[in-house]
């Protein structure tokens, strides 16, 4: 009976351990379920992220296709290159912005069987590169990304359709426009002064404003008590 009842404990205990054997390795199985869960789930937010950073940037423009104006025939940019190449010299390109006081320009320099350039001129310095022994074969300003190509699209409309977006629009009435000859947009307008309301009435006093403002510049004009600013209004 002894040996017996101890060969049942032995067999008893054996069934325990092999259990617990069992309890361990499904254990062992969910952390490594809930790790590469939450790995895999980690790895998925980054592709998104990725993905929608990419995305944004294909938006923020490429200078591509009708995009690009040859520096021939946008006066805001001047540019040459030599594509002269021997064992004492190699290919030079070089740009400038002719219309720094109105914004960036940026050109792009289109190389033959190499990457091409793109250079954001802010100011009248002149920009240039060797290009080794690839060929330039032109140099085109980027109408999606510069603020200005030709000074030919500074007009009398194109500066009251950017004072249209901007946040004096709202306040301000009997809008004139014209270009001086610094290319500047001069706007014309009666603003308002200040707004006094009631539960039955509201009146609104305007007075005459005037600004001559750089034509990049006027989709950032506030009226300030009836004075045209660029940029926000300083505190009263």
């Amino acid at each position: 009976m002894t040996a017996a009842r101890s060969h049942g404990k032995i067999l008893q205990m054996a069934h325990e351990e092999d259990q617990m054997s069992s309890n361990v390795l499904a254990q062992s199985s969910k952390t490594r379920k809930v790790t590469w869960n939450t790995a895999h789930a980690v790895s998925a937010l980054f592709a998104l992220a990725l993905t929608a950073a990419l995305g944004g940037q294909a938006y923020a423009g490429s200078c591509e296709g009708g995009d690009r104006i040859d520096h021939e025939d946008a006066d805001c940019l001047d540019a040459d290159w030599n594509n002269s190449t021997n064992w004492l010299s190699h290919g030079k390109v070089w740009a400038r912005n002719e219309c720094s006081s109105q914004g960036t320009v940026v050109a792009k320099v289109d190389i033959k069987d190499a990457k091409d350039k793109t250079w954001s001129l802010t100011n009248a310095n002149k920009k240039s590169s060797g290009t080794g022994i690839f060929n330039t074969r032109n140099v085109y300003c980027c109408s999606d990304l510069s603020d200005l190509c030709d000074t030919s699209d500074i007009s009398a409309n194109s500066c009251l359709e950017k004072f249209q977006t901007s946040s004096a629009k709202t306040t301000c009435k009997n809008v004139s426009t014209s270009v001086n000859d610094s290319y500047q947009c001069v706007i014309d307008a009666e603003c308002q002064n200040f707004e006094q309301a009631s539960a039955s009435t509201s009146f609104s006093w305007y007075e005459p404003a005037s600004i001559s403002v750089d034509w990049h510049e006027v989709e950032d004009l506030h009226n300030c008590l009836s004075e045209l600013t660029v940029g926000e209004c300083s505190q009263f």
